[in-house]
């Protein structure tokens, strides 16, 4: 199939390499992932409808009331309750008639591909989504989980132990293991896999509280996407495809300032304490992930600097990605800085990868023949 893609978002506030790098390389990979060929052409500004609707699926509605519990304690231990080994934490909001996984109401014919994606706050996860399910054109039904007629998207943040309250109280951050309910978590995503629906908790970002859980059907296509989902070996053992996007600090910083600085009205210095408070957990908790993923997307800064980035697809050999490889290195020319491709074999974390490399960006003002020959050597 050819799958055509709206132009990338020119919010030069984002930095235009960014969006351009951005839009070629996402889409490649998440339809290389699903067995497609994609034609790949940046986006126009603004979200299309199929983008709305899933940031509507995405963010949980209703009324949200807290359970007033924090795990663990006194309070919390005494409403715990185990249904077939599961043990099922009070802070869930689990109603008496609740059960983790119950039979699906259809069978969908085949076993589920089950996807993760796994990067940092803020670091890109809803923005690959989004591309994935726009290249698909797929309906998204609205409600907290992002459901297409094909594909699922479940975000892990459902997955904290504890509400915002909660995390307060025990003084952990939801990066830190202890925070989040593997074993819930492992057990449903096997449950999916094998064309069972489970009652999934809800995490509600817009209130802070964990609301009562949803029901959630096997889906031809099931993506997990979030900070751990490569993190506990029981989830890691279910998934076909695991994907991390690796956001070098330098860009991470730059990113979160143009977005917290116009967004949440913070001062550049607000904006580096919070990254480094969270940097001990995500260097021991979510970074190591990236060793098990098959697949890295990693952005460094431009060898021009920034704001042109670097994007590398970091490929595991002989893992469950389908191997991007160039015929030829390329230099396209016509703008400042202009694009290099290149490729090339490493080892990363013990293991031996090809690294399909970009840095800088396309010409705009001659993209469509600069983007049929970046295709062409594909």
């Amino acid at each position: 199939f050819d799958f055509p893609i709206d132009r990338a978002p020119t919010d030069r506030s984002r930095s235009g390499s960014m969006a351009r790098s951005h839009s070629l390389l996402l889409p490649l990979v998440a339809l290389v992932f699903l067995g497609q060929r994609a034609f790949i052409a940046p986006r126009t500004p603004g979200l299309r409808s199929s983008d709305a609707r899933l940031l509507v699926a995405l963010s949980a509605g209703g009324n949200s009331v807290s359970t007033g519990l924090t795990w663990p304690s006194p309070e919390a231990e005494a409403k715990l309750r185990e249904v077939d080994g599961i043990k099922l934490y009070p802070t869930h909001a689990w109603t008496d008639d609740m059960k983790p996984i119950v039979p699906a109401s259809k069978d969908i014919g085949a076993t589920p591909v089950v996807i993760g994606v796994a990067a940092d706050s803020g670091c890109g996860k809803s923005t690959f989504l989004r591309r994935i399910l726009g290249a698909l054109g797929t309906e998204v039904s609205e409600g907290h989980t992002a459901i297409g007629d094909m594909m699922t998207v479940v975000c892990l943040d459902d997955y904290h132990t504890n509400d915002r309250a909660g995390r307060k109280a025990t003084g952990l951050t939801a990066l830190d293991a202890r925070e989040n309910d593997f074993a819930l978590m492992g057990a449903q995503i096997e449950a999916l896999k094998k064309g069972k629906a489970v009652y999934k908790p809800i995490y509600n970002h817009d209130s802070g509280f964990k609301d009562p859980p949803e029901l959630l059907q096997p889906n031809k296509v099931m993506v997990f996407e979030g900070l751990h989902p490569i993190y506990d070996e029981k989830a890691r053992s279910q998934l076909d495809l695991a994907i991390y996007i690796d956001i070098v600090n330098d860009v991470k910083f730059d990113w979160k300032v143009k977005r917290d600085v116009e967004e949440r009205g913070w001062t550049e210095q607000q904006v580096r304490d919070d990254i480094n408070k969270r940097l001990p957990d995500f260097s021991k908790y979510v970074d190591p992930q990236k060793a098990n993923a098959d697949v890295i997307l990693r952005y460094e800064p431009s060898d021009q600097g920034l704001p042109y980035l670097k994007v590398k697809l970091i490929q595991k050999k002989g893992g469950a990605f389908p191997m991007i490889t160039l015929k030829k290195d390329l230099t396209l020319k016509g703008s400042k800085p202009g694009a290099t491709l290149k490729m090339y074999d490493q080892d990363w974390y013990g293991n031996d990868v090809t690294v399909v490399e970009m840095d800088g960006e396309i010409d705009m003002d001659n993209m469509e023949a600069q983007l049929k020959e970046i295709e062409s050597n594909i």
